[in-house]
């Protein structure tokens, strides 16, 4: 049984897993890391290992959110009657999952506080979702770097998609809250992921494993809870229309979330993973030591401290591995250059919150608002939601946009480009009911300037569904008449 001032500790994995050796001798690890180190408040009889079913096409993930708080209530009763708190580690969809069910059952419930949870420690977290998601579960189950044989769960694997709508709550609610750590009962959130790739788990036909900016199936990007939310709401269209009509609302940037990047490590596998490479030996780990300054943080100027040091220290590291070098037998050395990345989703809905699904969106950059004027190659993916084609995820080079990087790059950039809009090219565009196009000129925008390396720019985009005169007529003239050849009159 726990103490009042000891913490209990609950490892929860991710998607597709059937066995608790998924886990390697983490758990073990902290137990000793425990025992070695008077100022980690650990209980080691209590660290319990989760097990949640997602390999099965009708398990969703607020199911497991609601299987999670029964296994909460129930099997930690006895804590959380003596008023302890769990810690919780997650890796992989296990972060999105907990903070689900965080989110869910506590921060949608003010009256029930923040919750039992005291810190939550993301492994590798695929928050706003895998570009491999898109894949689909046939194509996937292929991968080793995701997992090893094992059936995917369509229902878990739809969240996981980028852009997906689900994800896309979460974050937006995420972004929208003042806090999510301070009060009365704190909660500290955390997120850690590599940047490397194993290549003993690299996947030749799906490039998506070997991709630069992730830890080979999971985009930092889309792991960093350092988010922001842009709302563009299209300008009531007068005489003809505004050649630039679309203008910001508003513009929230989430709480300050600890983020840091681990060197040399990579989502899975024993060799690089982030978790499986652990050993219960006392030689150092990255990852073990990063854990330990997280779950020793118990105040708010400790946490605001921490993330200010991992800031620096993923900034270094991201530094020290710009440039990747790998030897080939009998070939040349292979060398590339790891830019940060960013990831911008976009999601377009007219007035009444329906959901634009044919559309073309394209970027534009300079006083002049032109596409070619962008750099060229900074747009290294593209993706639109399978499910909801109105979702757009958008992919870039943040070190080609920003012309940062090494000094010998090939292509290098001798300017910035803080200056990006875009235009919306939505249909129908003709007849009684139709859109006009939607431009939010680069001179003003400056999407560029909250566009930071490692982070989510979400962008939700109102458009105005214009109606003509004609759609519905009164006439005095009570005789029969047919209005089959009624054209598109003025604008309403």
């Amino acid at each position: 049984m726990a103490g009042r001032n000891k913490l209990t500790v609950v490892f929860v994995h991710g998607w597709s897993v059937t066995h608790t050796n998924t886990y390697g001798e983490f758990p073990e690890r902290l137990k000793a890391e425990a025992r070695r180190d008077s100022g980690l408040e650990i209980d080691t009889r209590n660290i319990w290992l989760g097990k949640y079913v997602s390999f099965h096409d009708e398990v969703r993930v607020p199911d497991i959110s609601r299987a999670f708080e029964a296994a909460v209530q129930n099997e930690l009763a006895d804590v959380l009657e003596k008023g302890g708190r769990f810690v919780c580690i997650t890796h992989s969809t296990g972060g999105p999952v907990i903070r689900d069910w965080w989110n869910r059952y506590y921060l949608l419930r003010p009256h029930h506080g923040l919750g039992p949870m005291s810190h939550l420690v993301m492994l590798a977290p695929a928050n706003f979702g895998s570009a491999l998601g898109q894949l689909g579960k046939e194509r996937i189950g292929r991968i080793k770097s995701w997992f090893a044989g094992v059936e995917p769960g369509e229902g878990v694997l739809e969240w996981l998609e980028l852009g997906s709508p689900e994800a896309w709550e979460l974050n937006k609610s995420w972004i929208h809250r003042d806090s999510m750590t301070f009060g009365h009962r704190p909660v500290f959130p955390f997120v850690l992921t590599g940047l490397s790739i194993d290549h003993a788990v690299y996947d030749h036909v799906n490039a998506y494993t070997g991709e630069l900016g992730s830890d080979g199936v999971v985009r930092a990007a889309a792991a960093n809870l350092n988010a922001t939310y842009v709302k563009l709401i299209q300008q009531t269209p007068e005489n003809g229309g505004s050649k630039d009509n679309l203008k910001v609302d508003s513009i929230h940037a989430a709480p300050q979330t600890a983020f840091r990047i681990l060197p040399n490590l990579s989502h899975s596998g024993s060799k690089m993973g982030i978790l499986r490479s652990i050993k219960n030996n006392k030689k150092q780990h990255a990852t073990v030591d990063a854990v330990l300054r997280c779950l020793k943080v118990k105040t708010q100027k400790q946490y605001t401290e921490l993330c200010e040091a991992f800031a620096d220290e993923t900034d270094q590291v991201q530094k020290d591995e710009i440039v990747e070098r790998r030897s080939r037998w009998l070939l040349s050395e292979h060398r590339r250059i790891r830019d940060p990345f960013s990831m911008v989703i976009f999601r377009l809905c007219d007035e009444h919150g329906n959901a634009i699904s044919d559309y073309d969106l394209k970027l534009t950059a300079g006083v002049k608002s032109n596409p070619n004027h962008l750099p060229k190659d900074f747009i290294h993916d593209t993706q639109r939601n399978s499910k909801t084609p109105n979702h757009l995820t958008f992919y870039f080079n943040h070190g080609i946009l920003m012309g940062t990087g090494v000094p010998d790059r090939r292509k290098a950039v001798k300017r910035q480009f803080e200056l990006m809009g875009l235009e919306i090219h939505a249909r129908p565009d003709r007849g009684f009911v139709h859109f006009e196009s939607a431009i939010l000129k680069s001179d003003v925008g400056q999407l560029g300037a909250i566009l930071r390396p490692n982070q989510t720019v979400m962008v939700d985009v109102e458009m105005n569904r214009v109606v003509h005169e004609g759609v519905f007529h009164m006439a005095r003239d009570t005789r029969a008449a047919s209005f089959k050849g009624v054209t598109p009159g003025k604008k309403l």
